[in-house]
């Protein structure tokens, strides 16, 4: 019986492979007719791994074109979240790194194109650092008062974010406006970081966007100009000697209560040393205003002559 079947199979042998080959190839023909490979194209966006921590980071692109090849039949049963794009940062430094894109697609699909093999990754450090807070006032108070001084509840802010914005930041400002009060008031006022031009600067945090700040108002107060009259003090080198001191500007206006004023006929400035002077001695100095006494100019230029002994 084995003999027989043994030499059923062995009979006409070659041409019965050539038969099951041909069969085979028919079979993929016609499977390849039915459910041929096709090229699509898919956009997805591409995301990071292994990104550090205390570092922003930036991508030249946002999204990437995939050309994927498959046969028909796979498309149907895949979407465009089926595919993945993605760059690797465990290697990047600060500053601009280039790198490969990354795809992850569906088991059946081949990759035949990237639109960006690779894209440029900036990495930029977070940092912070601490900046005073500068008040602009703007208007006025009302008649017969003044300002006599503002009083932030902060004097510094705290600042972060990438490295690059937060040293462009030169101060942060706010505005604080009079309206017209004739009494003590206080105000929220809104924070902003500007830079040395006073340009805005985005992307940066403040560990307070508001503060709240007095402003102390004098009231039944009037308004007198008064001369400056320079202080000094000292004896200049031997063969020389103190001619005229002036200041730039020579008066200053002064606001004070009514009866105050009518007993205050100059304003000195602090006291500048001559001592072993040979040449004239010019300096920026600040006045030197009495108590109740406001001024909205605070400095001024002295010239304290020195001319030789006669």
């Amino acid at each position: 019986m084995m003999n027989r079947i043994q030499s059923l199979f062995r009979h006409n042998l070659p041409a019965k492979i050539l038969a099951l080959l041909g069969a085979i190839v028919l079979w993929f023909f016609v499977m390849n007719d039915e459910n041929p490979s096709v090229n699509s194209t898919f956009t997805v966006p591409i995301y990071t791994i292994n990104e550090p921590e205390g570092y922003i980071v930036r991508l030249s692109t946002r999204d990437v074109t995939l050309k994927v090849k498959a046969p028909r039949a796979s498309f149907t049963a895949t979407k465009t979240d089926d595919f993945k794009a993605y760059v690797d940062l465990t290697d990047a430094v600060e500053g601009t790194n280039k790198l490969r894109v990354r795809t992850v697609v569906p088991q059946g699909f081949e990759v035949v194109d990237v639109s960006d093999e690779t894209i440029d990754v900036v990495m930029e450090s977070l940092v912070e650092r601490d900046l005073s807070v500068d008040i602009h006032v703007t208007g006025n108070t009302g008649a017969h008062s003044a300002l006599e001084k503002i009083v932030p509840e902060k004097s510094h802010i705290n600042i972060s974010g990438p490295r690059s914005n937060v040293e462009r930041v030169n101060r942060v400002v706010g505005y604080l406006n009079l309206a017209n009060n004739t009494a003590d008031f206080g105000v929220k006022v809104k924070l902003t970081p500007v830079d040395v031009d006073g340009n805005i600067v985005d992307s940066v945090t403040l560990s307070s966007q508001e503060i709240s700040v007095t402003a102390k108002i004098l009231s039944g107060v009037d308004k007198k100009m008064v001369p400056i009259k320079p202080a000094y003090s000292g004896i200049p080198e031997q063969g020389f000697e103190v001619g005229e001191a002036t200041a730039q500007p020579d008066k200053v206006e002064i606001t004070a209560k009514t009866e105050v004023l009518e007993t205050l006929n100059e304003i000195f400035t602090e006291n500048i040393m001559v001592d072993g002077a040979n040449a004239d001695v010019i300096k920026d100095v600040i006045l030197d205003l009495p108590d109740g006494i406001i001024s909205p100019s605070k400095k001024v230029t002295v010239k304290v002559q020195i001319k030789k002994a006669k």
